[in-house]
């Protein structure tokens, strides 16, 4: 999911993108942007990407979001 969501950032994504995923608990309501929006810190979110060693399967290391 990380590879192609840095894959969608890398080539698609221009400034932002909005997207409604409609679940059976209800919609998930997802933000893509190049920017923090106004009163949010960097350090709230959590790096997925390089993937981070924690996050990593065996036999799945190197792999490019390119």
């Amino acid at each position: 999911m990380f590879r192609l969501l840095a894959r969608f950032s890398e080539h698609d994504l221009d400034q932002w993108d909005n997207w409604r995923l409609d679940t059976s608990y209800g919609p998930v309501y997802v933000t893509a942007s190049r920017a923090l929006a106004p009163g949010w810190q960097d350090d709230a979110f959590t790096p997925v990407w390089p993937l981070p060693p924690r996050l990593q399967e065996a036999g799945r290391d190197g792999a490019s979001g390119g």
